[in-house]
């Protein structure tokens, strides 16, 4: 089994550099078709499908609640695993762009073709050139365009969820659009951090209801950090996990009851 995973890790890996090659490079080509970008978000959608398609990775999504097309979102998920990334593109039902780091765009073809897509690169080493980066984010946001970020910043590295960092809730409140909560399950076991040894499994994707940023019952910064992070580990799994630690802790505490929940 170990010899048939390494052969099927080997091929996926191979097909990923040539996907990506190609993809990259006819979002290159696009740029002076398509000032929108739009052509490399849909171009990022079939890369991705062929993507978990060749890892073997069976993708399900449920819905908490129905999205409205013409109104731009902050998408927020927990961050396990590369597939993240391809797992979003394919279950996100609008076209989103993802907040990179400026180390990205510097890569050949790739970097490009992200910059075509009109994806936003922020400095995080300047934090002058990174507030102008979350300043122009604002100002497509609010002309339509939504955005998907992993708050905690890097993949984790056990699978566990870490904290969250407050750029991407300035950026949300600033541009005066709904956070939604996104929760991955599965990715860390298909591809870990670290890994080119890709596992065939499942991945669940779990899309969240809108949580505002504006108007009088938003709470403040912190507490709605809190919020979404807990929405977050509740639809990614975490908080039954953190539970299940807690009572191995602790025997004598009782069970913890595990409710179903079914998407909206």
């Amino acid at each position: 089994m170990r010899a048939v995973t390494l052969l099927h890790s080997l091929v996926h890996v191979i097909l990923l550099v040539l996907l990506s090659l190609i993809g990259a490079l006819l979002a290159v080509l696009s740029a002076p078709f398509d000032r929108s970008g739009d052509t490399v978000v849909r171009l990022a959608r079939v890369w991705s499908r062929l993507l978990l398609w060749t890892a073997g990775v069976s993708l399900r999504v449920k819905m908490h609640a129905t999205l409205e097309p013409n109104q731009p979102y902050v998408f927020m998920a927990n961050h396990q695993s590369t597939v993240d990334i391809w797992a979003i593109f394919v279950a996100l039902p609008i076209k989103v762009r993802f907040i990179a780091k400026k180390q990205l765009g510097r890569i050949p073809l790739f970097g490009w073709a992200m910059a075509v897509g009109r994806f936003i690169f922020i400095d995080r080493q300047n934090p002058l050139a990174a507030r102008r980066s979350i300043d122009q984010a604002c100002a497509r946001i609010r002309s339509g365009s939504s955005v998907a970020i992993f708050p905690e910043g890097t993949r984790s590295r056990d699978g566990h969820l870490g904290p969250f960092k407050k750029g991407g809730f300035h950026l949300a409140s600033s541009a005066g659009v709904p956070i939604v909560p996104v929760g991955i399950h599965g990715a860390h076991y298909v591809m870990p951090r670290g890994s080119l040894i890709v596992r065939r499994g499942p991945v669940i994707v779990e899309i969240g209801v809108p949580i505002p940023t504006t108007g009088p019952a938003v709470p403040d910064r912190d507490a709605l950090v809190e919020q979404v992070r807990n929405e977050v580990a509740r639809l990614s799994g975490q908080d039954k996990r953190q539970a299940a630690s807690t009572v191995s802790q602790n025997p004598e505490s009782p069970e913890p009851i595990s409710k179903s929940r079914e998407p909206a």
